[in-house]
């Protein structure tokens, strides 16, 4: 009888996460981010310093393994710097303009619309977008000094080389059987082929940037294309919405003010229309109420004991990197939980918190709902024109 539930439940799994993608890949960002904090936290306390130098590194491999997700090895790795890249530029350009108001709300939405503006082309322009925006409002939070950012970036650096040992040896992600490409598989032996080789190397390399993937049509093309993809419409409102966020979040807190520049930025991705924006609000409040609700209570009875509270922080980065993408508000309770955890564990009452973390949320919310019934269009509206088009 028991064996008979297990398959059930087994075949269950099975059909709503077909070949357990979504399990591996939430254990590879689980992994990554328990082994980069661990080492960091580690390497901090041994040189006296803060765990707060561990952050970073530890937000950005929680993040990045969902988002790579090519098979080939050269894909993978041109995503893996470009996040890379996004992640080291945001944070450090966030702390050397957190001490100026203007450049700090200038970055802040330009963040939000170039992140909006790239949403469509792919899974790696919205890993970009969304780890770009998170650590610039990390390095606008922490606000550390010169000295503080070069030794923050220089702790970053492990990030990525853990991200690589888990995605392609502990939980290897599936290899592509396809050939290498054709400048591969000789070196050049000539001038004349030198030129050959290397313009084919340069082709190549700037696909896999723009695209991901090796193509083999015109840059010129590639680029023309992707540019005609990108969400106009949706950058300019939520970036809108974003500013208004932006100063009403401030008049609850000035230092949490960006947790409802983040809620505009994240209803608003993926989504085309007002009815779309009204659902993904719905589903960020109820998991920022359950979540909030959560944290409270497992700091509250287990504050005392940080292993248990480093188990639920473990328990929460797996949650959220398997609901995130799939069952929106079970991530964002999950990630919910998550932040009230981590402020919890480093001393902060953890009531007022939750109480300004949903103050925060509901300000993004409703402002989001309100600019998206005035500027976004109906799902019934897109649905006509795209039978007209047709």
């Amino acid at each position: 009888m028991i064996a008979a539930a297990c398959s059930r439940a087994f075949n269950r799994a099975l059909v709503q996460d077909p070949e357990f993608a979504r399990l591996r890949a939430a254990a590879r960002s689980t992994l990554a981010c328990l082994l980069t904090a661990g080492l960091g936290v580690a390497w901090a306390l041994q040189h006296h310093d803060t765990p707060t130098l561990a952050v970073p590194g530890a937000l950005f491999a929680m993040i990045a393994p969902l988002f790579l997700r090519e098979a080939r090895v050269s894909g993978w790795l041109v995503s893996l710097l470009i996040l890379y890249f996004c992640a080291f530029a945001s944070f450090a350009g966030a702390a050397e303009v957190a001490s100026q108001p203007v450049l700090r709300v200038t970055g802040s939405l330009l963040v939000v619309f170039v992140g909006m503006l790239c949403q469509t082309l792919g899974a790696r322009a919205v890993g970009a977008a969304l780890i770009t925006l998170v650590c610039f409002y990390l390095g606008l939070y922490l606000h550390p000094s010169h000295a503080r950012i070069m030794e923050m970036l220089v702790g970053m650096t492990i990030a990525p080389l853990i991200v690589v040992f888990v995605g392609r040896v502990v939980i290897a992600v599936e290899r592509s059987g396809a050939p290498s490409p054709s400048f591969m598989q000789a070196l050049p032996h000539s001038v004349a082929a030198a030129k050959a080789w290397t313009g084919a190397a340069t082709r190549y390399l700037a696909d896999l940037i723009v695209s991901g993937r090796p193509t083999g049509r015109p840059l010129a093309t590639t680029l023309a294309h992707r540019l005609h993809r990108l969400a106009w419409r949706p950058a300019l409102v939520a970036t809108l919405a974003a500013l208004l966020a932006m100063l009403a979040g401030g008049e609850l807190s000035e230092d949490r003010s960006m947790w409802a520049v983040i809620t505009t930025f994240v209803v608003f991705l993926g989504t085309t229309s007002h009815q779309g924006t009204r659902t993904r609000v719905l589903k960020r409040i109820a998991g920022t109420l359950t979540g909030a609700a959560a944290s409270v209570l497992v700091v509250t009875v287990c504050g005392q004991e940080p292993w248990v509270l480093v188990a639920a922080m473990a328990l929460s980065v797996f949650g959220w990197a398997y609901y995130i993408l799939h069952a929106y508000a079970r991530g964002v309770f999950f990630i919910t939980m998550l932040v009230g955890l981590v402020y919890g564990q480093l001393g902060f009452a953890i009531l007022p918190l939750a109480k300004l973390r949903i103050e925060e949320v509901f300000a993004g919310c409703l402002i989001s709902l309100a600019v998206a019934v005035l500027l976004m269009p109906s799902a019934t509206a897109r649905a006509v024109a795209v039978l007209e088009r047709e």
